[in-house]
This record gives structure tokens, C-alpha cells and sequence, in this order.
């Protein structure tokens, strides 16, 4: 018995596609059912070694060890059992991560060559994530999904030269302290009056290094 080998598949299954394969459902069920097997066969060995110790020492179950003989098998069906769930969990989670990023990507829209791709329980997942990051928009008023890389050439980078500027508010809503020797990263039109001032400098990467 090749142990391990069809959550190895799984895996692979992930490595081989430019994005997502179709779910798996087989090789999951395979996976599952191998889990169980070896639960089953180490749970055996674990009664057989119990029994074995207990007529070494006369009877008495709690007073025995394991006999060495015994402990090669259960470490084996044991790593076995660890391998195959880790092998489940990581494939899960990197599709759970794939929709995740979809999700900003397409803005709550499941494409249906997506959707054929996806088990049921990722296409509700998909649903729920949706529904909690819409819901969260609106308890902020703010749109998440708009904007997601910031304006380079609108932003500043900025190194305060000058005692006593306070707090500014930013034309995003929020506001920001400027604390002397600290550097910020700004929208130019929020600080563009304090750099022609002289009490801010602006920097370069280079500069900033």
C-alpha cells in the first residue's frame, strides 16, 4: 500500500493548474476513507500492544509498556494519518485562499466557468465571504473594493522637519498625526502647502534610504 499517495495527488492536482482544477471529490472521499483505515488498524495495534503488556505484567493493563515490536507499526499508521490530513487541510485552504482573492477580483461575481469548478460547500463559502465583506462595506460606508492599489502618482512620501504641525485630516476620511522626524505617505494635495512651507520634505527612494 502506497501510504499517503492520494492526498499527494491532490496536491499535485493544485501544482499542475493555472489556477484551480475541479474539486476533487474522489480523491477527497479516497483520502478520508484511507484516514479511517489506518485509524482503524492503528487502533488495533494500540489494543494488541495493551493486551500484550498487560500479560507481561501479570494481568494489570496500566502497568505495562508497549512492547518494542509493536511501536514501528503504530508510528507508521500514525505519520500516515498526520500526512493525509495535513495533505486535506492544505488543499483546502489554497482553494479557500483562490476564492478569497476572486472575490475582490470580480467584485461578488462567480463566473460560471468558475462556479463548474468549485464543490457546493466552496460555491456557499464563496456566498457567505461575499455577504460578509458587503456587509461590512456598508457598516463603514466605505466601497473595499474600489481603489484596491493606491494612486502612486497622486501620494508623497514625506518626512516632517518642522515641531508642532499637529494633526491633518486626509482627503480620504482620515487623519494623521505629525509628530517631528516621523514620514508619512500622503496625498500631495494634503501636504502640498506644508512641503512649500518647509515643514515637510519630500523624499525619494533614494533619500529615504
Amino acid at each position: 500500500m502506497n501510504y499517503g499517495q492520494r492526498g499527494r495527488d491532490l496536491l499535485l492536482d493544485l501544482k499542475r493548474s493555472d489556477w484551480l482544477p475541479p474539486y476533487n471529490d474522489e480523491g477527497v472521499r479516497a483520502t478520508l476513507q484511507e484516514i479511517s483505515l489506518h485509524f482503524g488498524e492503528l487502533s488495533d495495534q494500540v489494543d494488541a500492544a495493551n493486551s500484550a503488556a498487560a500479560r507481561a505484567s501479570g494481568g494489570d493493563k496500566g502497568s505495562g509498556s508497549i512492547p518494542m515490536e509493536s511501536r514501528p507499526a503504530m508510528i507508521l499508521h500514525d505519520a500516515a494519518i498526520r500526512r493525509n490530513k495535513r495533505c486535506l487541510l492544505a488543499y483546502h485552504a489554497y482553494r479557500m485562499d483562490k476564492l478569497r482573492a476572486l472575490r475582490w477580483e470580480t467584485s461578488a461575481a462567480l463566473p460560471p466557468h468558475v462556479r463548474s469548478l468549485l464543490s457546493e460547500a466552496e460555491v456557499d463559502f464563496f456566498t457567505e465571504y461575499d455577504r460578509l465583506v458587503s456587509r461590512h462595506c456598508t457598516a463603514i460606508d466605505l466601497d473595499l473594493n474600489s481603489d484596491l492599489t493606491p494612486p502612486e502618482e497622486d501620494l508623497v512620501q514625506v518626512r516632517v522637519v518642522r515641531s508642532g504641525l499637529g494633526r491633518i485630516a486626509t482627503e480620504h476620511g482620515g487623519s494623521v498625526e505629525l509628530d517631528l522626524g516621523t514620514t508619512h505617505y500622503l496625498p500631495r494635495g494634503d501636504v502640498e502647502h506644508l512641503i512649500r512651507q518647509g515643514a515637510l520634505q519630500q523624499l525619494d527612494g533614494e533619500e529615504h534610504a
